[in-house]
């Protein structure tokens, strides 16, 4: 018996976090031509706001030539998800954002406040490694909508997923040359006898 009142007491202590758990991947499994727009729209600003950041505040020339690619393609991504909204008759809608959604984009608003903050190459890896990030995690969300959204949105995906690698590469390769410029700051170079 007692077994049997630790067991009840422990499952309706876990309910209402699975029920949350389940609730969440229901919300997240609703994508539509609506919200992802929307979630596209918001993301080429986030990422237009953070190339200008980077060609200001970088100090490599892959941290700025990164900044200066991400500007110019999703200023180009943004018209490109205007046009396949009109398309499928949607329109950027903030009420039609989940609530994980909304709670992204602060986590993003912070990390970019953060990286406002720092300087020199601990920007430079910062940042890199962030588009890194930020990237793979946009490519894996636009690989899974892709089967939930109509033939004019499923072109815009198709079309915008090789950018997004473009970008992640090149994030990649400025975060390897931002690590191996500060292991070298570190480190002297051995004397030549």
């Amino acid at each position: 018996m007692k077994l049997h009142a630790k067991t009840l007491v422990v499952a309706l202590a876990l309910a209402p976090a699975f029920s949350f758990a389940s609730e969440k991947k229901a919300e997240d499994a609703k994508m539509n031509d609506e919200r992802l727009v929307t979630i596209l729209h918001n993301t080429n600003q986030e990422e237009i706001a953070a190339g200008k950041l980077a060609q200001e505040k970088g100090t490599s020339a892959d941290v700025k030539n990164l900044g200066e690619r991400l500007v110019a393609d999703h200023t180009k991504a943004d018209g490109d998800v205007m046009a396949a909204a009109d398309k499928a008759g949607v329109k950027p809608n903030p009420s039609s954002l989940s609530a994980h959604d909304k709670q992204m984009e602060q986590t993003d608003k912070k990390k970019m406040d953060q990286m406002k903050k720092l300087s020199g190459s601990e920007f430079d890896k910062a940042f890199a490694q962030e588009m890194s990030r930020d990237h793979d995690h946009m490519i894996s969300m636009l690989k899974d909508a892709k089967s939930h959204v109509s033939p004019p949105i499923r072109e815009l995906v198709d079309n915008t997923i090789p950018v997004l690698k473009q970008h992640k590469d090149l994030a990649d390769k400025a975060s390897k040359s931002a690590n191996r410029g500060t292991s070298q700051g570190r480190a002297p170079e051995p004397v030549k006898r």
